[in-house]
């Protein structure tokens, strides 16, 4: 599964994992495996779907099985309050005080329901 938290793209790391990843990719090693992405910033948009595309794009270039989120958008409990439907989408507020950002109950919510998605298309694929 592929993960990442982003600020207008993915992190340094994970873009070092996945260049680093080129001889798995020759070897087609992590193909029909499955894969999804969530990210995460402290704007609304932060360019979420940019960091979304990257991670789609690479899993299809490594022959991966993309899951993605599934759910309506800006639902009454919270569920995809950023009408996000490639991968997860999540925003904290930016608080320069120095306090740890506080997650939203909702992107807390669509979060449990996707890990319960990707192992749900998990247990289909490997039947």
């Amino acid at each position: 599964m592929l993960l990442a938290f982003s600020r207008s793209g993915v992190a340094a790391q994970f873009k070092a994992f996945i260049d680093a990843a080129s001889e798995i990719w020759f070897a087609q090693g992590w193909k029909d495996k499955i894969a999804g992405g969530f990210t995460h910033s402290s704007s609304p948009s932060g360019d979420k779907q940019g960091t979304l595309l990257y991670l789609a794009i690479n899993a299809a270039q490594h022959g991966m099985i993309w899951v993605n989120a599934a759910e309506m958008l800006q639902q009454a409990n919270g569920v995809n309050r950023l009408g996000s439907f490639l991968g997860v989408m999540g925003q904290s507020p930016l608080d320069m005080s120095g306090k740890e950002p506080v997650l939203d109950s909702g992107n807390r919510l669509t979060a449990e329901k996707f890990g319960v998605r990707i192992a749900e298309a998990t247990r289909r694929w490997t039947r």
